[in-house]
C-alpha cells in the first residue's frame, strides 16, 4: 500500500506534464499594474484578435495558456492602445517575462522563447531607426524651403546612411534566420509614417522576401502569413514581366505618346504636353543610382549646348524620399525640369513606359513623336545635331 501512495504521485506528476507538454504559456509578473486589465491578442494578417485577458492584483502576476499552435504566431500583450509588447511563441513554449506596467516594450524581459528575443531585438533596433529619422525630419523641414545650405545636404547624407545602415541590418537578420518567423517579421518594419523600408521591387531587397517565401513555404505551406508572403513576392515578379504597355506604346509611338504630369521639387505641376513643339529628351533617373548621377554629369553638357536651340529635359525620378530627390537637384544643379511622384521604383510615369532599367531615356521630336531610345553619349549628341 505505501508503494501505491508513493507511485501515485508520480503518475499524476507525468500526467500533468504531459498534458502541459502539449500547450503553449505565457506568464509572468507586470509589476505596477494593481486593478489594470491585461489582454492577450493574436495577431491575424487582417486584425489583432483578443483572446484571453486577466485583471492584475497587487503582485502583478498572470498566466494565458493555449493549445498547441500549427506553427509559430504572433501575439500581443496589451494594457492599452499604445501600450504593450509583441511575442512569437512556437507551437508548446513555455514563456515567462516581467515588465513595468508604465511601458510594457521598453522595460521587459523574458525567457523561453527564441523568436520573441529576436522580436525584441528587431523592435529595438526599428526604435531607434525611427527616432533618427524622425528627429532627422523635422530638423529638415525646419529650415526654409529656399534655404539650399550645406546643413540641408548633411541631413540628407545622415537619413540615407541611417535608412542604408538599417536595411544592412535587414538583410543580414534575414539571411541568417532563413527558417524564422522573426525574418518575416523584418521584412515588414515601417517608419512613423507607415513608409515600409524595404522595398518588393527592389532588384537586391527583393532576395530578401524570396529566400523568407521558399524557406517559410517548405516547412508551413499551410500558414496564412506564409501564403501571403508567397503570393506578394509572385505578384512583384509577375508585375516585373509585365512588357505588353512597351508594347502597346512602341506601336503607337508615331502618333501618340503617354501623358505625364507630377510636381517638380517646388510642387508645381509640369505636363511633357506642355513642351510640344521642342525637342525633348524624357529621362528616368533616381538619387540612389550612380549611374544616372553620372549620366546626369553629361546631360549637363548637352543640355547647355542646345538648350538655346530648342531643347529641353523633362526628367522623371524613381525616388520615394523628397528630402533625398530634393538636395540630389539642388546639389547636383541639375538645371531642366525635374519631376516625381515619389513612388519609388513604382513610379507611376516609369510603368507606363516600362522603365526596366536606370538611367533610361526617350527623345521626343517637335511633333512628339519618339524618334529615339536609351541614348546616351556621343550617340544623343549626334542626334540632336542631325534634328537641331
Amino acid at each position: 500500500m505505501k508503494r501505491l501512495y508513493f507511485i501515485l504521485p508520480v503518475i499524476l506528476a507525468t500526467l500533468f506534464t504531459s498534458c502541459n507538454q502539449n500547450k503553449y504559456q505565457i506568464k509572468g509578473n507586470i509589476t505596477g499594474a494593481e486593478g489594470q486589465t491585461l489582454i492577450l491578442e493574436k495577431m491575424q494578417l487582417d486584425r489583432d484578435f483578443p483572446i484571453d485577458s486577466v485583471k492584475l492584483g497587487k503582485n502583478g502576476k498572470f498566466s494565458f495558456t493555449g493549445e498547441r499552435l500549427k506553427s509559430p504566431t504572433f501575439f500581443r500583450l496589451k494594457l492599452t492602445a499604445n501600450n504593450f509588447l509583441t511575442l512569437l511563441i512556437d507551437t508548446t513554449e513555455h514563456v515567462n517575462i516581467t515588465a513595468n506596467s508604465k511601458n510594457l516594450e521598453n522595460t521587459y524581459s523574458l525567457e523561453g522563447s527564441i523568436g520573441s528575443k529576436k522580436i525584441q531585438i528587431l523592435n529595438q533596433r526599428l526604435k531607434t531607426l525611427r527616432q533618427s529619422v524622425d528627429s532627422l525630419m523635422a530638423i529638415y523641414e525646419s529650415l526654409p524651403a529656399d534655404d539650399n545650405t550645406y546643413q540641408k545636404t548633411e541631413i540628407a547624407n545622415q537619413l540615407r546612411e541611417a535608412l542604408d545602415n538599417h536595411k544592412n541590418f535587414i538583410g543580414t537578420f534575414v539571411m541568417d534566420n532563413p527558417r524564422s518567423f522573426a525574418s518575416y517579421y523584418a521584412l515588414f518594419q515601417r517608419l512613423s509614417d507607415n513608409t515600409m523600408i524595404l522595398n518588393v521591387m527592389d532588384k537586391k531587397e527583393q532576395v530578401y522576401f524570396a529566400t523568407i517565401a521558399t524557406s517559410l513555404n517548405l516547412l508551413y505551406p499551410e500558414s496564412p502569413r506564409v501564403k501571403q508572403l508567397y503570393n506578394y513576392v509572385l505578384s512583384a515578379k509577375a508585375h516585373e514581366k509585365q512588357t505588353q504597355l512597351l508594347r502597346e506604346m512602341e506601336a503607337k509611338a508615331e502618333k501618340n505618346i503617354p501623358e505625364i504630369k507630377e510636381k517638380t521639387i517646388h510642387g508645381q505641376e509640369v505636363a511633357l504636353s506642355s513642351l510640344k513643339g521642342k525637342v525633348v529628351l524624357l529621362s528616368f533617373w533616381a538619387t540612389w543610382n550612380e549611374a544616372s548621377r553620372r549620366a546626369n554629369d553629361h546631360l549637363k553638357k548637352v543640355y547647355e549646348k542646345y538648350h538655346s536651340k530648342g531643347f529641353e529635359i523633362y526628367q522623371v525620378s524613381l525616388d520615394r524620399s523628397k528630402v533625398l530627390w530634393e538636395d540630389a537637384v539642388v546639389n547636383d544643379q541639375l538645371p531642366w525640369i525635374n519631376v516625381s511622384d515619389l513612388r519609388y521604383t513604382d513610379s507611376y510615369p516609369a510603368r507606363l513606359y516600362n522603365v526596366r532599367q536606370l538611367p533610361a531615356n526617350y527623345l521626343i521630336s517637335r511633333e512628339g513623336d519618339i524618334i529615339g531610345k536609351n541614348l546616351f553619349g556621343s550617340l544623343l549628341e549626334e542626334k540632336l545635331d542631325e534634328i537641331l
